[in-house]
């Protein structure tokens, strides 16, 4: 056993500084596993202390496979084993749980070593066929720590303090919170559906609000609701605090303050005066707006750093969608920290680490001159810090699904090519290139029939598995994973450019070109101007975005003759699917699928029915048949109508939606109506055949 009364001696002034600082570091223990682990266990109280690890060399130590796990908890310290392998999420996710005056134990390989050593996350970005010896965001990561004012103990240099200065007195700002509480107390006692939206980062204390509002509703029957039971521990903790109540971690109900799962709430709809939905941003947007449509009263508090890994879908889809339908909705943002004191340390080393402080610097309205396209390593990015911060804030601004691990898949995924667009040296656009492809005529054939699935080949398996066509998982693909353009420099081409230059550069090495994203009409617009057909719509919504992924695809050599039959077989699936799993889609949706769609000769036969049911005193039911017959063999027809005649179509013959529904969507006054509309739609339609 080593003497540690060194470090130990460290570590108690650290803590002194820290209590009077209400401030969090971080402590960086690196050398072998061996020594980490022996020199941890001599420093920790095992008592109120999470240990983050594979190891059973630690005490107390657990893995857990989801980030949400680790949310909403508070410790008193914790340790993060890096030696497990250093994922973004988890670290971040962790460093939220510490208290003011804590400390997060950070155990590495010498910083030296970390770029060639066998990280076991690096699996996680890896392409099944390509291997990395050397991490490129390992290599960031230790150049980045090495900088941080933060306690180091090294086994090979000892004790490094880069503490420099310290605060030593702090106080804590309260009244954010308590204007907080206030606004959750309104919307339980003022008028119904006037929705509450609490943003924050970690530490700001909205799950404390929870709490603290519900005290003072005592005559009210909360709900609250949560994906993990254990995220709301705080806001039954300050529950407990106001009333003086004793509090029993286990108990998932607490004086007025009931806790429901999200699909126990929907299965049984419970009843209560005032829902609170905690960390909402880990709910599948969809149950989020099942949630507001049956609960009147409601108040949705999350995390927008982004451990959560959906917060971006929460924020920018379901915000949006909030403000559009409740005018009378109510946005508070909880910036002052209340677990620990402003310009906490440990925070901002795991903002810099991560680069989650990326702020993109959109283009000015007057520097509108011809973008110039290249493209650039991810070594370059490494030695670039300010174009590597552009391009994740760029990322992250233009997509809804961002996380902490978009920096490492950034640096370290191997089968990735990004290219980017500059005006004035100034970054406007990127685009972020898998390679798929190139396995083996064996492995092919198995995931063919389904027996393997290799992590990284998304769209190389879809084409496979569609075409029952090897070919598309031995040649080589290149699939779009994330495009980002400017938000002042949309809808002037930038977009169509970048992507013209992308494939430009991929069709010597590629044979297909495609992309797969959440399916709105705007976006299938976009690809499908571009020359890209779509080949495949999810039957599931993504829990995200509550959006049907869609496949897109353009072949870039004499392989049109896979992606043909794809076409038609894709026509014959979205048709029936209208009648059955896409029933619900959004219209404008429909018809921009339509569009896409290649025509088929209409028969003589059929032409001539219509036309005979036109001229007669035809009923919805007896020409509806025919309608759709023709709709689908000639889905061009469908492109001269107007929007109204297209959308009548759409619901009624498409769909097969009921009458009482599409005059109720269309908002008509009743069948009269309904009818009137039909037959004008018919008229012209019949004169586009």
């Amino acid at each position: 056993m080593h003497d540690y009364k060194l470090y130990k001696a460290h570590l108690n002034e650290l803590e002194q500084q820290l209590a009077g600082a209400y401030h969090r570091q971080l402590v960086l223990i690196t050398g072998s596993p061996a020594w980490c682990y022996e020199l941890l266990n001599s420093l920790i109280d095992e008592n109120n202390t999470l240990v983050v690890s594979k190891q059973r060399a630690l005490k107390n130590s657990y893995w857990p496979t989801r980030t949400h796990q680790i949310l909403g908890q508070e410790f008193a310290h914790a340790v993060y084993d890096g030696f497990s392998g250093l994922h973004p999420d988890k670290l971040a996710a962790l460093s939220g749980t510490v208290k003011a005056g804590g400390m997060l134990f950070l155990l590495l390989h010498e910083l030296g070593d970390l770029p060639t050593w066998q990280d076991p996350s690096l699996s996680t970005v890896q392409s099944h066929g390509h291997t990395i010896n050397y991490s490129l965001f390992n290599q960031r990561f230790a150049t980045v720590i090495k900088q941080l004012p933060a306690f180091h103990f090294s086994e090979k240099n000892g004790c490094i303090d880069h503490n420099s200065s310290f605060v030593t007195h702090n106080k804590i700002d309260y009244q954010p919170q308590q204007s907080c509480v206030e606004q959750i107390v309104k919307v339980a006692k003022g008028r119904a559906n006037r929705p509450l939206l609490i943003n924050a980062d970690r530490g700001r204390g909205k799950s404390a609000a929870l709490g603290l509002a519900t005290a003072k509703l005592t005559d009210k029957k909360v709900i609250i609701c949560s994906t993990q039971f254990k995220a709301t521990h705080s806001s039954f903790k300050h529950l407990a605090n106001e009333l003086s109540l004793q509090y029993n971690a286990e108990h998932k109900q607490l004086a007025n303050l009931h806790y429901v799962a999200p699909d126990a709430l929907l299965n049984t709809l419970p009843e209560c005066n005032l829902l609170l939905v905690d960390e909402a941003a880990a709910i599948p947007v969809p149950l989020l707006l099942q949630m507001l449509a049956n609960y009147p009263r409601i108040v949705f508090a999350s995390t927008l750093v982004g451990y959560e890994g959906n917060g971006r879908g929460y924020t920018i889809r379901f915000s949006n969608y909030i403000k559009a339908h409740y005018k009378a909705s109510k946005v508070v943002t909880l910036d002052e920290p209340l677990r620990f004191a402003k310009h906490d340390p440990l925070e901002q080393h795991i903002r810099t680490l991560f680069a989650l402080d990326a702020q993109y610097n959109e283009l000015s309205s007057n520097q509108l001159e011809q973008p110039v396209h290249s493209e650039i390593t991810q070594q370059s990015l490494v030695n670039n810090e300010p174009l590597l911060q552009q391009v994740i804030a760029l990322l992250a601004l233009a997509h809804y699904q961002s996380s902490v691990n978009d920096l490492r898949q950034l640096l370290d995924a191997p089968s990735q090519r990004l290219f980017i667009s500059k005006i004035n040296n100034q970054l406007v656009g990127v685009c972020l290139i898998a390679i798929e492809g190139g396995l083996s005529e064996e492995l092919a054939l198995q995931v063919i029939s389904g027996e393997r699935r290799p992590q990284g080949h998304l769209m190389a398996q879809a084409l496979s598995q569609l075409s029952f066509n090897n070919d598309c998982l031995t040649q080589l693909s290149a699939r779009v994973v994330r495009i980002a353009i400017d938000p002042s420099s949309h809808n002037i081409g930038l977009g169509k450019k970048l992507l013209s230059y992308c494939e430009s550069q991929v069709k010597n090495q590629c044979s297909w070109f495609g992309a797969s994203f959440g399916a709105t009409a705007q976006l299938l617009n976009f690809w499908q101007n571009q020359g890209f057909d779509t080949i495949k719509l999810g039957y599931q919504r993504d829990k995200s975005t509550a959006e049907h992924s869609a496949l897109v695809v353009k072949c870039l050599n004499n392989k049109s003759a896979i992606i043909q039959p794809l076409k038609k077989q894709f026509k014959n699936d979205f048709f029936y699917g209208l009648l059955t799993h896409f029933k619900t889609l959004d219209w404008q949706l429909v018809s921009i699928l339509i569009e896409g769609l290649s025509d088929e000769l209409v028969g003589l036969e059929i032409r001539e029915r219509l036309v005979l049911l036109v001229n007669s005193n035809f009923t919805q039911f007896s020409i509806s048949a025919t309608l759709w017959q023709i709709m689908n063999q000639s889905p061009s027809c469908m492109s001269q109508l107007t929007e109204s005649d297209k959308q009548l179509l759409i619901k009624l013959v498409l769909q097969n939606e009921s009458n009482e529904k599409v005059i109720q969507y269309l908002g008509l006054l009743g069948k009269k109506q309904l009818e009137n509309q039909f037959k004008r739609a018919i008229k012209n339609l019949t004169s586009t055949i």
